[in-house]
């Protein structure tokens, strides 16, 4: 696996992250404890080393935590986690408690880069929260201080944000959305990695959109966020995709693999986190490891071809 170095923290993670929204068994349906942990397992043991997860992806710190207790292997591993908390001042205090209840669950003494979710828009609340984990990390209890930028949604105020964040100097990495389907924050990963701020791009495969296993007119059950897309936006998210598998060709065999290899492409991204729910798709995602990177040609005509429907695949949902 080729490790980049994540911006100025001068951390080697893997070009494929482990993202483990989709093991917490929450948003995506039911994942069992085995499954779950074997994934992890099989990630780690495929040369991955970039775990992500969150204080509100239901079980995933815990399962996280149990890895860790079993295999002892904390210091391989680059772990981040996130709090939803920050975004008003009523709330700032809950991000030392989210950042405590991170630790033990994780079973930890530290988190190598720890996130606002959805990180505040005001100024002086973007103030407050950025002191609070500018203090724990003065007292080690994490390493570097990310911002979680907004999603699925990406507008011309999620760019202005970003640049928001750039320009205050006190953020060590970004997570943000990066796709064949939301390209907007092309420029603003260029600007961020220069200012010495790593990234970490998700959503490549589009909350599993870009995969090739959804038709349209696919229903997805209640306990799957995606239920909440309305029929019209599914329609033509999953109509895109079909487009775009007409362009896959050897030696890629799918249209995950080329939008996995369209997000590492972006030469500002140092890794990309990407959801399995057991150890198969794990493989899945890893196997990319071993192909080309896409030829020229075909990153240019993804950027020409759809570098403008950001907005149409946007939703109000999360």
């Amino acid at each position: 696996m080729r490790k980049r170095i994540l911006g100025s923290t001068q951390l080697e993670v893997s070009e494929i992250g482990f993202g483990a929204w989709t093991i917490g068994g929450e948003s995506y349906g039911d994942v069992s404890e085995t499954n779950a942990i074997d994934a992890i397992d099989s990630y780690v043991s495929a040369g991955g080393n970039f775990i992500d997860t969150a204080r509100q992806y239901g079980a995933s710190e815990k399962l996280i935590g149990q890895y860790f207790n079993t295999n002892r292997n904390r210091e391989e591993i680059i772990l981040c986690s996130k709090t939803f908390a920050g975004q008003q001042m009523g709330t700032i205090s809950k991000i030392r408690e989210d950042i405590e209840e991170s630790l033990k669950l994780l079973g930890t003494s530290y988190i190598d880069v720890y996130y606002l979710h959805q990180p505040p828009e005001d100024d002086v609340v973007i103030d407050k929260a950025l002191y609070q984990l500018e203090k724990a990390k003065d007292e080690g209890l994490i390493k570097h201080i990310g911002a979680s930028l907004k999603g699925p949604n990406v507008s011309r105020s999620t760019v202005d944000l970003c640049r928001k964040y750039i320009q205050c100097g006190r953020v060590d990495v970004f997570q943000l959305v990066y796709s064949i389907l939301r390209q907007k924050l092309h420029e603003v990963i260029t600007e961020a990695h220069e200012a010495g701020i790593g990234i970490v791009a998700r959503t490549a495969l589009e909350s599993g959109f870009l995969t090739g296993k959804y038709l349209p007119g696919h229903i997805f059950p209640e306990s799957d966020h995606r239920a909440r897309w309305s029929k019209e936006h599914l329609n033509f998210i999953l109509g895109t995709s079909l487009d775009i598998n007409k362009i896959v060709s050897p030696p890629y065999e799918n249209i995950a693999q080329m939008a996995t290899k369209f997000t590492i492409g972006n030469p500002g991204v140092s890794t990309l986190i990407l959801g399995a729910r057991d150890t198969d798709q794990v493989m899945k995602n890893m196997n990319t490891k071993n192909l080309p990177a896409l030829p020229d040609q075909t990153l240019e005509m993804l950027k020409q071809r759809y570098g403008n429907i950001t907005e149409k695949c946007n939703t109000k949902i999360l």
